[in-house]
């Protein structure tokens, strides 16, 4: 059997101790300089064997890096994991890899429940209040010269496109929904408007899709799929927004792991809402034109626009809506059929009718 050293993790210096961070697995080593001295000699593809020249005492340690997926062997599961994750992110380097894989949410994990968050914030509040420790609402310079500015709400009434105010001063995140469902002409008015094309222009550098929010080189690596609950005339089930055939596609009948608190972050807003929108991206569509890790921002940057654009049109329309990215990431990537490697999820909003009118935050503050 042929092994080398994984290339999906990296190494850092803790507390004077060399740990070898696997990002993929989420499993960190602190190695010993034997173990160090073994890495090298598997560098490159050699029989594990071979590791017996540098002192037979190393052949048990190569067995428990290999055990430890330090080591991969050739040909295995880990290895062929290894080869697609090289291929869709080796562009964006290491750092860009690391930074999604060591965030993603594997499945197993524990989240908070809701009662539980609620108490760790409370107790969490308290000590920085107790410490005077509160940040700033916002950063100011005081000793600097102050050119007011008009506070309060604009006046919109000469303005050439109206109402827009009316969608973002009364946006609130609801998390109660009421028991009616979701009609599927409103969630098919928010798919289209969102994840629609508005026009497809050709260009000598290969096509720029217009949406109603912006992206990077107007390459939309951002995939909309739907989760439905309780939305009238459409089935339980997983689908996918396809703007290119004007629809949905049938992924998968039945309500399925998607609902499960688990997959959810223990989030009882997003389990019971009437539709989930499950954001991915396909990051070869913005690799095509940019290599540089910094694409990875515009990734994440154009995932906010598109929220945004999703969660204003859903107040626009008086529907409640909700944001969440703390999921379970492997459990959608199952859910939906993604490959992680090439594939990435990035968070879900829930759509639904508020149960109520949001409660409004008393002014203890005025400037």
């Amino acid at each position: 059997m042929r092994a080398k050293v994984a290339s999906s993790a990296s190494l850092f210096w803790d507390q004077g101790k060399l740990v070898w961070d696997d990002y993929v697995g989420h499993r960190q080593h602190a190695l010993s300089i034997e173990s160090e001295r073994v890495l090298r000699w598997f560098s490159d593809w050699r029989d594990l064997d071979t590791v017996r020249a540098i002192g037979d005492e190393y052949f048990a340690i190569a067995e428990r890096l290999l055990e430890a997926g330090v080591l991969v062997a050739e040909d295995s599961s880990e290895h062929a994991m290894e080869q697609r994750i090289l291929a869709q992110w080796g562009s964006w380097g290491p750092a860009a890899r690391s930074l999604h894989f060591a965030s993603r949410t594997l499945t197993g994990v524990r989240f908070l429940s809701a009662e539980e968050d609620a108490a760790a914030m409370r107790t969490q509040a308290y000590a920085h209040a107790q410490a005077g420790a509160t940040p700033d609402l916002a950063k100011s310079y005081p000793d600097r010269q102050l050119i007011p500015l008009p506070s309060g709400r604009p006046d919109d009434s000469a303005w050439p496109r109206r109402n827009l105010l009316d969608a973002l001063y009364d946006r609130r995140s609801t998390r109660r929904f009421a028991p009616e469902p979701l009609a599927l002409e409103e969630l098919g008015a928010i798919l289209q408007t969102v994840g629609g094309f508005v026009e497809v222009l050709e260009q000598a550098n290969g096509p720029a899709a217009l949406k109603t929010s912006p992206s990077a080189g107007a390459l939309h690596p951002v995939e909309l799929y739907v989760h439905a609950l309780s939305v009238d005339g459409l089935a339980p089930g997983a689908y996918h927004f396809a703007p290119t055939r004007g629809g949905l596609e049938v992924l998968d009948r039945g309500v399925g792991q998607a609902r499960s608190l688990p997959a959810l972050g223990g989030q009882p807003w997003l389990a019971e809402a009437p539709a989930l929108i499950l954001f991915t991206a396909v990051i070869e569509r913005l690799q095509w034109r940019y290599r540089s890790p910094r694409a990875y921002r515009d990734l994440l940057i154009g995932l906010g626009h598109v929220n945004q654009t999703a969660l204003l049109l859903s107040s626009a329309m008086g529907l409640g809506a909700v944001f969440a990215t703390a999921v379970c990431d492997e459990d959608l990537e199952q859910l939906i059929g993604v490959d992680p490697t090439a594939e990435i999820v990035l968070g879900v909003t829930a759509l639904g009718h508020p149960a109520e009118e949001a409660e409004g935050l008393q002014k203890t503050i005025t400037w």
